[in-house]
């Protein structure tokens, strides 16, 4: 079972986790045991989430060429690669990636970014494609953001906005990623400009497991 395709057909209806457990006549948290990969679900479960949510079960299931319906996706720019580890400039990559519809409503200007890197590995896989919506402040804060390092260095990390400064903080199982602060109150302090905040990403339709 490819937990993260229940996940992705049921924001395309725009449900909630809790929503789909109320169709489902069951609870929240099964839904989410579902969508981080269970392997006991019964074929019964399965049949009944194909049929709640629209989709065949060889789309629940990750199999090569399945797909939700082009009604429930739209094309977005993806507009370039960002690092999530130590910074790196930005590389321009042509293309679109398709989103869920719902998703693009509630965010029209967000953009996807390409992550390379394992320093946000446990919200963000390394490879995936980050869609961020742009913003010049902080808004959310400790949340995932792109950010650009002195003008053209770009990276994503969680950002928590300080008196006078930021801390890009990492989310990664790998323990040399560290915080870095950047205090403008010190000479030489590297400028910080806030993208957009991270709010959604999308695997490559040759992703691996």
């Amino acid at each position: 079972m490819a937990g993260y395709k229940i996940a992705e057909a049921r924001i395309a209806k725009g449900w909630s986790q809790q929503d789909l457990a109320d169709k489902m006549g069951t609870t929240q948290q099964t839904i989410q045991r579902y969508e981080a990969g269970a392997r006991d679900i019964k074929s019964s479960v399965l049949i009944k989430l194909s049929a709640t949510l629209g989709v065949t079960i060889s789309y629940l299931l990750g199999m090569e060429n399945s797909s939700l319906p082009n009604s429930a996706m739209v094309d977005v720019p993806l507009y370039g690669s960002i690092a999530a580890g130590t910074p790196i400039e930005m590389l321009d990559i042509e293309g679109t990636q398709p989103v869920p519809t719902k998703v693009h409503e509630k965010y029209p200007d967000a953009f996807l970014l390409k992550v390379e890197g394992e320093s946000m590995n446990r919200v963000l896989p390394n490879g995936c494609f980050a869609l961020v919506d742009p913003c010049k402040e902080i808004d959310h804060d400790n949340e995932p953001y792109a950010v650009c390092v002195n003008g053209y260095d770009a990276t994503i990390k969680r950002v928590k906005q300080l008196a006078n400064g930021f801390q890009l903080i990492p989310d990664s199982d790998d323990p040399t990623y560290t915080t870095k602060t950047f205090n403008y109150n010190e000479e030489g302090t590297e400028q910080i400009t806030i993208i957009g905040r991270v709010v959604y990403y999308v695997l490559p339709f040759d992703w691996e497991f």
